[in-house]
């Protein structure tokens, strides 16, 4: 009786002492709870990023109640999770919001109205969702929107075209291959990832981290697989690169990429590192 005594007081004490904090700080908790993780952009920054996509499989569109009253939220990861057009209602609050991510969600069509007040947008990616040139329709007034991903959905070159004409400087990644494509405006200069050549020891595990883009080049002279390496260590295949070829690749910090052969032999990989950069598989291998 003495423990269960001393068990129920913890439990209060600890009830008690959740009700003295800010609603905020309340809030945060309840998104720890849910599997997410709520850190600063940078050490001496304000602003928040909060993140779903590894443990938070689950959140539904009740759950991102909790988002409510958070202030400087300016990046929100919900990939992967159980979010539907519906609860997109819960982010038209957030204003200051910069980054969004979407993919593999159940949004469609209808969830792109309440991102209409997002003005501050710059990156959006809905990979892999139901979206329509019908939803595209929604984001035509995002003047500040420069990056937007739409592999696998089901909106047509001509409803991506109308949008661009809306928002020319817009980068759009359909999924295609970029050496057919001609940029409105010079790329900027990117660095160069280094080449780690196969070797028998194992891949290092991705590690999640701030979102990036990496342009793979294909200088050999062999038609390539290129893997990620996920964060348990499965190799899954992202897609193919032809000789001379190029692939702009959505991605992380401290992420995997294993480049193999037809055969599946690896012939190297690369290990992302904070900001975009270029890929390039070279020539002698």
């Amino acid at each position: 009786m003495q423990f269960a005594a001393k068990f129920f007081f913890i439990i209060a004490c600890s009830w008690l002492i959740s009700l003295a904090l800010p609603a905020e700080e309340r809030n945060f908790l309840e998104i720890e709870k849910l599997g997410g993780s709520v850190s600063k952009t940078h050490r001496n920054s304000n602003d928040l990023e909060i993140d779903f996509h590894l443990r938070g499989k689950d959140l539904s569109d009740q759950d991102l109640e909790k988002l409510k009253g958070i202030k400087n939220l300016v990046s929100l990861n919900l990939g992967g999770t159980k979010v539907t057009a519906k609860g997109l209602a819960h982010l038209k609050e957030f204003a200051s919001l910069r980054r969004l991510h979407l993919e593999k969600t159940l949004v469609s069509d209808d969830g792109m109205v309440w991102l209409k007040n997002l003005k501050s947008l710059e990156y959006l990616n809905l990979y892999s969702t139901k979206i329509s040139d019908a939803g595209l329709s929604h984001l035509k007034d995002m003047g500040n929107l420069r990056r937007l991903y739409l592999w696998q959905t089901e909106t047509t070159e001509k409803g991506v075209e109308t949008l661009c004409r809306n928002l020319p400087n817009l980068l759009v990644d359909t999924g295609a291959d970029l050496s057919v494509l001609t940029p409105s405006e010079p790329p900027k200069k990117l660095g160069n990832l280094k080449w780690r050549p196969a070797t028998t020891a194992s891949l290092p595990k991705s590690k999640s981290g701030p979102n990036l883009t990496l342009l793979f080049e294909n200088k050999s002279k062999k038609k390539i697989k290129l893997y990620w390496i996920s964060y348990g260590g499965q190799k899954r295949l992202y897609g193919e690169i032809e000789p001379g070829k190029t692939r702009r690749q959505n991605t992380y910090t401290s992420n995997t990429w294993l480049v193999c052969d037809q055969e599946d032999s690896p012939l190297g990989h690369f290990i992302s590192e904070r900001g975009d950069a270029k890929a390039i598989i070279p020539a002698g291998i």
